[in-house]
């Protein structure tokens, strides 16, 4: 009998980001920029390294960054209301988890290793010591995209230093990263990643660009918002040659766990439906929502956090928002040649503030149904798009097999032999989910606190960034 979690704690204001005055220094010296790898480059990949050289594994997850809001950075460690961290000790709870062929995460801040880059007048301002990054490299992130608000915190500067210690990050292991570049050309190129041989591409855009939206000899990102940015990426992504390409979005609104009827529009339709684009990994709302499939391709509409130590510990934000999400992807190619989803597993992650870890198994299984729940809203026969479900295991996470997946060799048959479709959620816990995901994001206690909030503080924005504290 699956163990309902303990009701919702919603109890305690949640404590403001520190933040620490900095001046204005020259920008340095433009990074080389990459090209993408085309299929006729495959043959170096080593295939048949592996028995199942036919399947690759893609581990996604969402925001992260090493250092609460104007945090002095280090070397050694990363700073939550001056408090350190050891980068092992941010880590430590989920490393073992970070074991796909590729790794994803959004990157939401700069990355420097200077504490002395003039921050604009807003509300919060990420930076990460490039040896924390280094250190998500080593424990296995490969594939970063930086198309976020907080990736331009620190102006043109930090633009400039994310993408030279990025660059560099290529030399211990590091395949790619996409969203800010140099000029318009560099933000909108795809990655090219060689994976298994297969030919993978990768492509972001966020909503952060704002006065650093990319253009012909300046630097910063493509606009989410901008009809004619997302097209750009979305077309040369799906006109470049590949065998799997990957998109990686920042959009939406703060803790909506259900995507606006224009942004499924962009992502499902105008990316996915039209374009081709295989898999579109969304993030930026805090807070896990749930996955569509349209023949074979899948949109993730928000993974949540994943490790921020600018974020709040969302432990009393209800079972609905609560937890974030790793998705564990697992590729096989068709008969058709293409590669599609054999299997995606889910893990619901807690602690995303200080120490991810996986939630304990009695709580995971309950957000599974959360996410089954939010997948019911996403079926679409019209557009021949339905919500993934998926069936909760032993161990709390979910698992999702696509038909004829339990046949298919290797990783995939493995995990599916046996596997059963979603079972439906005990009413008792359904009543709980329905509550707690269908009414406004943000209750009506805390909206007044966070008002009260702002207008005292104006700086802090708007009531969704009081809450946060990020």
């Amino acid at each position: 009998m699956l163990a309902l979690p303990a009701p919702p704690s919603w109890g305690g204001e949640l404590a403001a980001a520190t933040q620490e005055p900095a001046r204005k220094l020259p920008a340095d010296a433009e990074p080389a920029v990459r090209l993408p790898v085309h299929a006729a480059d495959r043959g170096q990949a080593g295939v048949g390294s592996r028995p199942d050289d036919t399947s690759i594994t893609l581990v996604i997850v969402g925001d992260t960054g090493l250092s609460g809001s104007l945090q002095p950075v280090r070397a050694d460690a990363g700073l939550r209301h001056g408090t350190p961290h050891s980068w092992r000790q941010l880590t430590g709870g989920i490393a073992a988890q970070i074991n796909g062929d590729l790794n994803f995460a959004n990157l939401e801040t700069v990355v420097t290793d200077r504490n002395n880059l003039s921050a604009p007048d807003k509300a919060f301002n990420f930076r990460s010591h490039p040896a924390g990054v280094r250190h998500l490299v080593e424990v296995g992130f490969n594939l970063f995209s930086t198309a976020n608000n907080h990736s331009v915190d620190f102006g043109e500067p930090g633009i400039r230093e994310t993408l030279r210690h990025l660059d560099a990050l290529e030399a211990v292991g590091m395949k790619a990263h996409s969203g800010i570049g140099l000029d318009r050309e560099a933000a909108v190129r795809p990655r090219g990643i060689v994976s298994n041989g297969a030919s993978l591409l990768f492509s972001a855009i966020g909503i952060g660009a704002g006065s650093h939206r990319a253009a012909e000899r300046r630097p910063g990102q493509l606009l989410y918002a901008a009809a004619e940015d997302f097209s750009a990426v979305v077309q040369r992504l799906a006109g470049t040659e590949g065998d799997y390409r990957i998109l990686s979005v920042h959009y939406g609104e703060e803790r909506q766990v259900m995507p606006g009827a224009a942004d499924v529009r962009k992502l499902r339709d105008e990316a996915v439906r039209a374009a081709g684009i295989d898999l579109v990994i969304g993030h930026h709302a805090h807070v896990a929502a749930g996955v569509q499939e349209v023949d074979g391709r899948l949109v993730f509409y928000a993974l949540g956090n994943f490790l921020h130590l600018g974020m709040q510990d969302t432990a009393g934000y209800g079972i609905c928002r609560d937890y974030g999400l790793l998705a564990r992807l697992h590729l096989t190619r068709s008969s058709d040649g293409r590669f599609k989803a054999g299997a995606v597993e889910a893990v619901a992650l807690t602690g995303m503030h200080v120490r991810t870890e996986q939630m304990p198994a009695s709580q995971a299984s309950a957000r599974m149904h959360v996410l089954n729940h939010l997948a019911s809203r996403l079926d679409d026969a019209a557009a021949k798009a339905r919500g993934v479900r998926f069936t909760p295991q032993a161990d709390g996470t979910g698992l999702y097999c696509a038909p004829g997946a339990a046949d298919a060799g290797g990783r995939v048959g493995a995990l599916c032999r046996g596997w059963r479709e979603a079972p439906a959620t005990p009413e008792p816990l359904a009543r709980q989910i329905a509550a707690a995901c269908g009414g406004s994001h943000v209750s009506s206690a805390r909206r007044s606190r966070a008002q009260a909030s702002v207008k005292a503080k104006p700086k802090m924005g708007s009531a969704f960034s009081a809450l946060f504290g990020y």
